[in-house]
């Protein structure tokens, strides 16, 4: 039983109206680096768990919180799961370490659909991966590199006033929220970060979000 004015998130008591919200720098550098390595964590306040073949519903913790975990990587770009699947979408964010100037990792953005691919709808669950890159700053003395990769699950908000069930890429929308799926406007509420080190880089076909309010960066 948790003592009174405490909650647990990833197996560490912490006060309650404290939150764990590490910038994606910090969580790259001091939590999924060090990770990688078996080398001790800051705190104790990410566990493993295999949230790729996970329907997010089911994902400990609470649901109406953001969500970190550690998990083995994987290479596919579509990852089932019992009710759906996890899809790559829109262009991946690389991340710098500001203290030493050099890129360290990047950050992907998921979206999970109901039903069996290719024909899922789209429903507010998603989902953000962070990887280091495959450097010699990541290995260890006998030059061993886990391949974990750190994971951030999130519900994005409804647009208000939102009837349609189509998004920006054709694909159908569902109801999804917690329990069951639920609207969202993409085409509005869907604009992925573009690399901030690629000025030149060409536009995607992809949905972007526009509105940081709709996506927990």
């Amino acid at each position: 039983m948790e003592k009174q004015g405490l909650f647990s998130y990833g197996g560490m008591k912490l006060p309650i109206g404290f939150r764990f919200r590490p910038t994606d720098e910090e969580l790259l550098v001091h939590y999924l680096k060090r990770k990688a390595l078996s080398l001790p964590l800051p705190a104790s306040v990410i566990p493993d768990f295999n949230v790729f073949h996970s329907d997010p519903w089911v994902v400990p913790g609470d649901p109406s919180e953001k969500r970190h975990f550690f998990c083995k990587m994987k290479c596919s770009k579509i990852i089932p799961t019992s009710s759906g699947y996890w899809s790559f979408i829109g262009k991946g964010k690389q991340i710098l370490d500001s203290g030493r100037n050099q890129i360290v990792g990047n950050r992907e953005s998921l979206a999970f659909y109901q039903g069996q691919y290719p024909n899922g709808c789209r429903t507010r669950w998603a989902m953000h991966e962070y990887r280091l890159l495959d450097s010699s700053s990541t290995r260890n003395p006998n030059g061993e590199i886990e391949d974990w990769v750190a994971c951030l699950i999130f519900q994005r908000k409804r647009k208000h006033g939102y009837h349609g069930i189509i998004t920006s890429d054709g694909k159908k929308d569902c109801n999804l929220g917690t329990d069951r799926p639920s609207y969202i406007d993409y085409k509005t509420e869907e604009s992925f970060d573009l690399a901030p080190l690629q000025p030149d880089s060409p536009p995607h076909d992809f949905v972007q979000l526009i509105d940081d309010d709709y996506l927990v960066l």
